[in-house]
């Protein structure tokens, strides 16, 4: 008899995050705004407060806007590009009602920010069957996989009116840290992730399995939130571990 597998919801999930973005942007056609350069922290603080997007610097002069904000896991870095730019450009027309509504350019640019850089992530997820003891077994039950871009894989990150560069270090646990994940098993779920790339709009760098545990480093579209990347993910892990791996499972 099949087994019902529940898919997991996104309310369902609890996340530990660290999720920021630079985001800089222009005026329109790069006409110069006196109003701009008087924007202080604390009042683009509380003009994007009610979305929930944390403000953390701001710089401005009357051409260039430029915010580092930390947003949420339910925040996509198109949406809240959106919401904040509305918001400015409201502000703009109450202190300049005489000038055109059109204030900002249409397009920006965003990049996450974090502590560890690209290359450090990339060898981190190479230590983690040393770092976790698994390294010395005749067998050790360890998948590691870097992905090459690909002039597909590119494209399905590519925007019309905004350049990003959006990475993620992602970090997803078995119930109650059971080992679960073999070689095998790191290297289905691996297979079945690398298909989902164009339809969830995202790009794989690199995962690393342990029995516990996998490690993911991921770029994503500026449109794509990373809650949803994650739901998608443990959704067709789950699949494969039941339709494939079952008795690991059980065991």
């Amino acid at each position: 008899t099949p087994m019902l597998i529940q898919p997991y919801q996104s309310n369902e999930l609890t996340f530990a995050w660290c999720y920021r973005v630079y985001y800089r942007w222009r005026t329109h056609r790069r006409k110069p705004n006196s109003v701009l350069p008087k924007l202080s922290v604390e009042t683009f603080g509380g003009l994007i407060q009610p979305y929930g997007i944390h403000l953390l610097e701001l710089a401005t002069d009357p051409i260039d806007m430029r915010a580092l904000v930390s947003l949420a896991p339910h925040d996509s870095v198109s949406v809240a590009a959106s919401k904040m730019k509305g918001r400015i450009s409201k502000w703009l027309t109450e202190q300049m009602p005489a000038e055109s509504a059109k204030h900002l350019a249409r397009g920006y640019f965003a990049v996450t920010c974090g502590a560890s850089a690209a290359d450090e992530i990339d060898a981190y997820l190479d230590r983690q069957g040393e770092h976790h003891g698994y390294a010395d077994r005749a067998r050790p039950p360890v998948f590691v996989r870097t992905y090459e871009a690909t002039p597909e894989t590119e494209s399905v990150l590519q925007t019309d009116h905004a350049i990003t560069r959006l990475r993620f270090h992602i970090v997803l646990a078995t119930w109650r840290r059971r080992g679960v994940f073999g070689q095998a098993s790191g290297e289905a779920v691996s297979d079945l992730w690398q298909q989902l790339q164009t339809n969830r709009r995202l790009r794989f760098e690199k995962v690393s399995f342990v029995p516990d545990h996998v490690h993911l480093a991921v770029t994503l579209h500026p449109a794509v939130d990373p809650a949803s990347v994650v739901v998608a993910l443990m959704n067709a892990g789950q699949e494969v571990l039941w339709s494939q791996f079952d008795r690991d499972v059980i065991k």
